[in-house]
This record gives C-alpha cells, structure tokens and sequence, in this order.
C-alpha cells in the first residue's frame, strides 16, 4: 500500500491554494451544509406543480418514523381500487384509508417466524459465511417489497384505519425494532446451542414455537390486538355489515394484485434486461411467492409508468429517494444541485455502476400519480403520493424531474396490460441478493 508521503501533502496544498475560490468556499462551508451551497433556487423554480397527466388521488398518509414506505404505498394503490365500490358521498371528507397497523402487525410476525425458520436452517453453518453474516447482521426490518406486500394481503385481509388505528409504536418503530431483534437473535444463538448439543429437529422446533407465542404477545402490546372483525357500511348498494378482514379484502379488492407485475431496472451481468429475477435471501411468508422480478431498460420501465398513468392507474414504485431533494419545495431534481462545481468531485456514473458499487439503493416506496408529457412526447416531471409527511407545499405530493427519474429511479409495479411485449413465462434463473440493491 502507498503511503502519503510529504510530497504528496505539499503537491495537495499547491493544488488547494492555487484556486483562488477556494476561500470564499470554505466560509461558506463553515456557515451552510454543503446542500445548501449546492443549491440552485432559479432551476428549481422551473417545476410548476402542473401535470398533463393527474390522477385524482386521496390525501397523502405518513409512514412517521418507520421504514413501511412500502405498506402505505401498497395500501394507498389499493385503496384507489376500493373507493371504486364505495359510496363516496359516506365516506369523512371523500376520503378512505386502510389500516397500516394491522398489516404491519402481520408483517413482523411473518418476519420473526421467517427469521428464525433461516436461524433453524442455517444453525450448523458457521457465522463468517456471508449468508449467514447477512441475515443476521439486518434481522428484522420494516422494509419490504410488492409481492411480499400483497401475499400479506392475501392472507391476512385489510381492515379500515379506524378498526386498528395506529399507536406510538406502529408510528415510531425503532425501539420496538430493537426489543424485537434483540429477542429473535437471542433465540437464534439458542437455536445454534441446541444443535451444538445434539437436540434433534422436535426439540429445536420447540424453542421456535415458544419464542413465537411471545413475539405474537409483544406485537400485541406494541399494535393492539389485531381485528377478528368489523362493522363497515362504506360499500355501494350494502347494508352495514360485520366483516372479517379476509372478507373485506375479497369484497374489495380480490384478484386486482394478480393484475400486476413487479418490474426493476438493473444494469448489472447477471441479469439479463427482459428476463424475469429472483431476489433471494429477503423475507417471504412461507409457503407463499418468491421475490421476482422482471428486469427492463430504464427507457422501457419509464414508457411503462406513462402508459399505465395515462389509463387512470397509479404505479407503485421504488427508489434512491436520498439523493438531490429539496425538502422545503417537496422536489426532487438532480439538476437544482451543483455538487461537481462546490465539491471538485465529478459525480458522472452510469446507472450500472452506480448501483453495483453501493452509491445508491433501492431505498424508498412510494405511489407515481401523474407526469407532465411535452409536445415530443417525453416526459418532463412526475408526481408521487409521498410518505415523508402529510404537509408542506403540496400536502405530502412530490415532483421529480425526468432526469432524476432515470438517475433513480430503480422499480415499479406494472399492469400485465402494459408489459404484453414481453415473455413473462419464463422462469427466474437469474438471481441477486439483498445487498445488490440495499
């Protein structure tokens, strides 16, 4: 390894001194984030909040401080769905929510028993293999992915908000995050002890069992008791009925998931554009779906998103949503910050190395609901049902610019109607993990 050597410090010093900008940059440094001096107020002024294309859409609804981004923008796509078969005219303000509570209830138990059914599968292996490493090193999360998100809904329904509304718990998930991953990854090194010990599969099992009877009492404790039932009288033409949450879901929304397909846009070897993925190692509710999706050109993933807006249904998606925001304008924009002039560092990446060298992820939810289309046919900016927050400029609604939408932008949930060019039957024999994208 080269060091640094005096010379290299001297040479370092000559190429700092030598431009005579530098001072004035560095007050400001001491004064303002470095965002800040990016900045560039006047090209972000030249983001009207005006689409050409503008779903009627419900009032934003804030995660608070979890990482369920994926769970409220699921809810709030299905939710478009459901109002379809209500009476608007009864519903508070013409507005409807799904509980985020109760599935995310349902989505920590489902992690805890996929966890440790991992923890049981991997108990002789040792610890510095990289699965290993992985799984344990992350635990359980609050993130999650579409088909992992509807097989939730699947099995366990939807209820409205005011049946499991949300507690200080559902809002703020890092102590109860941690409480629980303490436990589960107590139990894990329990689990590795008794094979150790020669314990057969029925005994390993047991300690399985117990531990789930009380990560199922703590969530309890942190959501409330999940819903067996409800009374809703929402639903057009119904008396008010008593309703299970499976039940709700088939009345409201049974088959509409199946329409879709998750669709990602990752420029690496091994995975093939127009070729369907399986994303391993993530958690699953057993006996359900893997994680797959089908991968595509950013150029195609973006006529998909137009085409799908443009027929009135809004598209899940996933993005690097850290990078390039203007908080205050609920704007996204590579272009409003000039971080190359302020930092002397070139940030010119294309999209494959960007992802395969970690200087993005696949970090954020959220629901595209409109784009500006010009003459030409492109598109200029989108707009996201957000989930940072239900105020600001545009009440929670965001706009990103086209270009930071192809910088970005990693996936979308697309109809089966939008992607008929495709080969969607073939298996996933391409693979990637978790840390491909996170």
């Amino acid at each position: 390894m080269q060091e640094i050597s005096q010379n290299n410090i001297k040479s370092y010093q000559n190429t700092y001194l030598s431009h005579s900008e530098n001072r004035k940059l560095q007050q400001e440094y001491h004064e303002k984030s470095i965002s800040e001096i990016a900045f560039q107020a006047s090209k972000a002024l030249q983001h009207p909040f005006i689409f050409s294309v503008d779903l009627p859409t419900m009032s934003a609804v804030s995660q608070g401080a979890t990482g369920r981004c994926w769970i409220i923008a699921g809810l709030n796509l299905l939710r478009e769905e459901a109002v379809k078969k209500m009476n608007r005219e009864k519903l508070p303000n013409g507005e409807f929510t799904f509980s985020a509570a109760y599935l995310c209830f349902w989505d920590k138990l489902e992690k805890s028993n996929c966890f440790l059914e991992r923890a049981i599968e991997l108990r002789n292996e040792p610890y510095d293999i990289r699965t290993v490493n992985s799984w344990f090193q992350y635990a359980v999360t609050d993130g999650g992915f579409w088909t992992y998100f509807t097989d939730l809904v699947k099995k366990y329904g939807v209820v409205p908000a005011d049946a499991m509304p949300e507690t200080i718990h559902s809002c703020n998930t890092e102590e109860m995050n941690s409480r629980l991953n303490c436990y589960i990854r107590k139990i894990s090194a329990d689990i590795r002890n008794a094979a150790k010990a020669g314990k057969d599969t029925d005994d390993i099992y047991a300690i399985k069992e117990q531990a789930m009877h009380r990560i199922y009492s703590f969530l309890c404790l942190c959501y409330g008791y999940p819903p067996e039932s409800f009374t809703f009288d929402f639903i057009c033409g119904k008396e008010k009925k008593e309703y299970t949450p499976s039940e709700l879901y088939q009345e409201l929304l049974e088959g509409f998931p199946d329409n879709f397909v998750s669709v990602i846009s990752l420029p690496y070897e091994n995975l093939p554009f127009g070729k369907p993925c399986r994303l391993d190692d993530v958690f699953q509710v057993a006996g359900m779906h893997d994680e797959v999706f089908f991968n595509l050109p950013i150029e195609d993933l973006k006529a998909c998103c137009k085409q799908q807006l443009k027929s009135g249904i809004p598209v899940f998606c996933m993005a690097d949503d850290d990078k390039m925001c203007v908080d205050e304008l609920q704007l996204w924009d590579d272009k409003c910050f000039d971080y190359d002039r302020i930092t002397g560092f070139s940030s010119d990446m294309s999209r494959k190395d960007y992802f395969q060298l970690k200087a993005g992820m696949a970090g954020h939810s959220m629901l595209i609901t409109g784009v500006d289309i010009a003459r030409d046919g492109q598109p200029v900016q989108w707009k996201f049902e957000n989930s940072y927050d239900t105020e600001g400029l545009h009440k929670g609604y965001f706009t990103c610019s086209d270009s930071w939408f192809e910088r970005y932008m990693v996936g979308a949930v697309i109809h089966k109607d939008f992607l008929k060019q495709y080969d969607l039957t073939g298996t996933a024999e391409h693979t990637f993990r978790i840390w491909d994208i996170l």
